[in-house]
């Protein structure tokens, strides 16, 4: 069994540090905790390893406030119109991300500095920090059919869940393991503190290494809402494809992450689950989409345009939002496209029907959004 004051002993004999900060995150917790414990029943090694993640999360935490505490002018850091993709996942978000990462003057969030990201980066040792090998390392033990289905590395940008984790108010703890009573409590969250420590570790990564902030998570489209609220100026990229290609993509993502802690892992059942997600997540950013009215703030683009002319769509974006796009930035996208080719990893193999999913009834059922966008 997992316990929550067991949790925070443990983060705080690891960091020698004890103030927890003043951003809410015990009700969070306390969901999270009861539901592994009660919904899925974890033992054994899944709860080692779940036991392990959050007290390192914990851990992460601790020394973000720290940081903070020993270094205020971090707090004086203005997160400026971030551009943040928002799109379907599996509809070229993750591509395009690392492409505008490649911009002079964009900022993308980099998995090892959001994993390890204290003491603040520098600008200086960016790209030497040893923090760099050792979260590689850790990526190194991950499995290979992981990465065919989400490219990963330290030095690649990541999904910026990342920066929020350490409330505890997270989705993406649902792909992991089947914890239905977490779910009802997060998809009826206040999400405002989860976006204020977004913009805090944005505030910390960017206090020795600023850029103009470009983002990617999907789930943000839950809480798009406190997003906005939080970021007034945001930009937002919608990356869009069919339904009938992403929905059983994404299953098969999520769902390979699931199965490794699940011992009655159901596909079909899974898959159920994390449809009504995806389709909820629709609903509700393009609800609030249409409430905000500031249509100059959102940029659609097209999976088939992504694809077929990388370069001429990052030049867009960068035109949309008011980035120059020259000859070094040009040549940067071009040097990630040579490096990094969509099969680096293998290929995804995966069918609807493993997931008991049918494709023309997965677009009669998002023709609310197909019909707007496709």
């Amino acid at each position: 069994m997992i316990v929550r004051d067991q949790l925070l002993d443990d983060a705080r004999a690891l960091s020698g540090l004890d103030d927890l900060g003043d951003i809410p995150f015990v009700e969070a917790l306390d969901a999270l905790v009861d539901s592994l414990n009660r919904d899925a029943q974890v033992d054994g090694a899944v709860r080692d390893r779940a036991s392990e993640t959050l007290t390192g999360v914990l851990v992460k935490r601790l020394r973000l406030v720290d940081d903070r505490k020993q270094h205020p002018a971090i707090a004086d850091e203005a997160i400026t119109a971030p551009v943040v993709i928002v799109g379907q996942p599996r509809s070229g978000s993750t591509h395009l991300h690392a492409l505008l990462a490649c911009v002079e003057g964009l900022r993308a969030p980099l998995f090892w500095e959001m994993s390890a990201p204290s003491p603040p980066p520098d600008r200086a040792t960016f790209t030497t920090d040893p923090r760099i090998d050792a979260v590689q390392a850790i990526i190194d033990t991950l499995p290979a059919e992981l990465l065919v289905r989400h490219p990963m590395a330290a030095t690649r940008p990541e999904q910026c869940n990342l920066l929020n984790d350490w409330t505890f108010i997270n989705q993406a703890w649902m792909a992991s393991w089947d914890i239905s009573s977490y779910r009802e409590w997060f998809l009826d969250a206040d999400y405002a503190p989860a976006y204020e420590a977004h913009r805090r570790t944005l505030q910390h990564l960017q206090w020795r290494h600023p850029g103009r902030w470009v983002l990617k998570y999907p789930k943000h489209l839950l809480s798009l809402d406190a997003l906005l609220a939080t970021y007034p100026d945001a930009i937002l990229i919608w990356t869009h494809r069919d339904p009938a290609a992403v929905l059983p993509s994404a299953v098969s993502l999520t769902g390979f992450m699931r199965e490794s802690n699940t011992p009655d892992y159901d596909p079909v059942r899974f898959a159920r689950e994390w449809i009504v997600i995806e389709e909820l997540a629709l609903h509700r950013g393009l609800a609030t989409r249409d409430r905000d009215g500031k249509e100059s703030r959102n940029v659609d683009i097209d999976y088939r345009t992504v694809m077929a002319d990388p370069i001429g769509t990052v030049a867009s974006v960068c035109e949309r939002i008011g980035v120059a796009f020259d000859e070094t930035s040009r040549r940067a996208v071009q040097q990630w496209l040579d490096d990094h080719p969509q099969t680096e990893h293998g290929v995804h193999r995966y069918t609807a029907a493993d997931f008991g999913l049918d494709a023309d009834r997965l677009r009669e059922r998002f023709s609310f959004y197909s019909r707007r966008f496709l």
